[in-house]
């Protein structure tokens, strides 16, 4: 019987108490694998994946070794990272002391965070692009992606919490962490609770989980701000403020709001101001009208009786006098004075004046409306920055691509009820403005949409821009400041294989693209992998890119996504590109195109 083990551990024998000769082996390490002899204070450090411990016995020089019985045992009065294991070979008594070690683990923290805590609306389970929490939506659900580092499985008893210090310091910055649950808010998103923190396991070494918290950011500033993750042993630990068990991670936050003397709408953010007014929009107008009513009419004012609003006015005299007063009588005073005849403790606010309204949906005070999606085409911005800078080029928000920025202020804005901006209130109901309808929508295995214009407005198809004169690469394919005509049909997996055969350097492993960041650039089809960026599950191989060092260009850079990979030779599509790696910009991932028209039903 083996131990398996992930990551890096020190093992040293602490005791050796056996009637046969035993010795142990570590298997599948680097460093580390090998035979040892079971010498009490020795140490041995292991790496590895996942490795094995197995300790053997023999009863006699000519016979072979045969495999012990092994357990480990972190124990309630040790430290998560730290753990005995035990060896037992047939004699005399079970008590696993023939050999017996500290087991410490040593690869850091128990868990990571591989990337930025995004926000997820909650009415809608819907995720704020790129993440940011937007103060004009107030609540969201904060959703962490955990991975197990501990070199054994998370139980039902380990759970991810915010500590207390920065639960503190997040409220003084106007971020508030709510911990009450309802039982169907835990069963859609697939989540227990063990006091305030979210259970981990079941969760074996390497594999990740998403959990959630919620937070209300109305009151926050724009700015990001730092949150600290703490992983605890619910059953019992020695090590709370172990350093190993705690993460630190910044959330993005933004402020936005409809300008009503221009109808600009007003993003701020830490590095400064965004102003953009709206030309035209694409909306799914199926979702909308679909999901439009007319708002109900709110009910009659109500005028509190004169006894309650004298009992209200001593009460507050009391506490202007300096004495104390019952907080919660006050609270039902104004509950009754505001819903009469309703359960004081249960006053909704929206009801107290009269807004049956949902506040989470979109309405422009003659309609209410499901949320929808809104995706800006044409429209006019300016930043201004919180800092000059020299030069030409300053920061972007988030040091993201500004075009993420305006996606989150539509989904943000056109979601406000009662602030909706004159363009997008006229396009609610104005055909002249409505350019087309959001179709289907793949976020896994080849993360694309389909956009069904009106004829009117569609553009022409299989042409791509060459290279323009006033952008940084300009190997054109056919001329300067031109357009590519592609050739159908796109290329299939079959084709590329063939390719993929074929020396590195040959040209039909050559493909290009025009990309809205670094415009026509070149590239090599080096292989297939499902990989791909953190926010998308990638079931199905993606065309892996690199640099084609004839050209010596980027293969892409942030803002690139949606670009389509052309065959050089063949003019022939190829790929819908999606990320690039996050290192350097020498490296893309891209979707095949045939798996794009098979996962959405469509021809190219």
């Amino acid at each position: 019987m083996a131990i398996q083990l992930h990551g890096r551990w020190s093992l040293e024998i602490i005791e050796a108490v056996h009637t046969w000769e035993n010795q142990f082996r570590i298997a599948n390490a680097d460093p580390g694998s090998g035979t040892y002899p079971p010498t009490v204070g020795s140490v041995v450090e292991a790496k590895g994946p996942s490795w094995a411990l197995i300790g053997e016995y023999r009863e006699s020089d000519s016979e072979p070794w045969k495999p012990t019985k092994m357990m480990i045992d972190p124990g309630l009065d040790r430290v998560d990272i730290e753990a005995t294991i035990g060896s037992e070979d047939p004699m005399p008594d079970e008590d696993y002391r023939d050999i017996r070690w500290t087991g410490r683990y040593l690869d850091g923290s128990l868990f990571d965070i591989p990337y930025r805590p995004y926000a997820v609306r909650r009415q809608d389970l819907f995720q704020m692009p790129d993440g940011i929490f937007e103060t004009a939506l107030g609540s969201y659900y904060l959703a962490v992606r955990v991975i197990n580092r501990w070199g054994l499985p998370f139980t039902t008893d380990h759970v991810l919490d915010i500590s207390p210090a920065s639960r503190a310091d997040l409220a003084m910055r106007g971020i508030v962490v709510d911990d009450a649950w309802t039982y169907a808010e835990l069963t859609a998103l697939g989540q227990s609770m063990h006091g305030t923190g979210a259970v981990l396991g079941p969760l074996e070494p390497g594999a990740a989980r998403t959990v959630y918290f919620k937070v209300d950011v109305t009151a926050a500033a724009p700015r990001k701000h730092d949150i600290e993750f703490v992983c605890l042993n619910m059953a019992g630990m020695a090590d709370p403020g172990h350093p190993a068990r705690r993460i630190t991670r910044q959330i993005f936050v933004s402020r936005t709001r409809v300008d009503p003397a221009t109808g600009a709408i007003v993003s701020q953010f830490a590095e400064g101001t965004l102003r953009m007014r709206l030309r035209e929009i694409a909306i799914d107008r199926k979702t909308g009208r679909r999901g439009r009513r007319r708002c109900p009419a709110p009910p009659a004012r109500h005028r509190p009786d004169g006894q309650t609003l004298d009992e209200i006015r001593a009460l507050l005299q009391t506490l202007l006098d300096g004495r104390k007063v019952d907080p919660c009588q006050l609270q039902r005073l104004i509950a009754k004075a505001c819903c009469p005849g309703s359960d004081p403790c249960s006053c909704p606010h929206g009801q107290c004046h009269g807004g049956s309204v949902d506040p989470w949906n979109p309405s422009d005070g003659t309609y209410c409306y499901d949320p929808f999606l809104v995706l800006p085409t044409r429209f006019e911005y300016t930043i201004t920055p919180a800092a000059p800078f020299p030069g030409q080029h300053g920061p972007i928000p988030f040091e993201d691509p500004w075009w993420k920025v305006a996606l989150l202020i539509i989904a943000a804005v056109v979601l406000l009820a009662g602030a909706l901006s004159e363009a997008s209130d006229l396009a609610y109901h104005d055909e002249d403005l409505v350019i087309g309808s959001l179709g289907r929508v793949q976020r896994d295995d080849v993360d694309a949409a389909l956009c069904v214009l009106d004829t009117d407005r569609a553009l022409a198809f299989l042409t791509t821009l060459d290279a323009q004169s006033d952008e940084d690469f300009l190997s054109a394919i056919t001329a300067l400041d031109g357009n590519i005509t592609l050739t159908g049909p796109v290329m299939t997996r079959a084709e590329l294989d063939a390719f993929m055969l074929l020396p590195m350097n040959d040209p039909l492993r050559k493909v290009h693209k025009s990309g809205a960041r670094t415009g026509l650039t070149h590239a090599i089809m080096t292989g297939f992998a499902p990989t791909g960026h953190d926010e998308a599950t990638w079931n199905i191989d993606q065309l892996l890119l690199g640099t084609d060092p004839a050209f010596g260009e980027p293969v892409s850079r942030e803002g690139d996504s949606g670009s389509v990979w052309v065959h050089s030779a063949t003019l022939r599509p190829v790929a819908l590109h999606h990320s690039g790696n996050k290192d350097d910009d020498n490296g893309g991932f891209a979707s095949l195109l045939e798996d794009v028209q098979a996962r959405l039903g469509i021809t190219i």
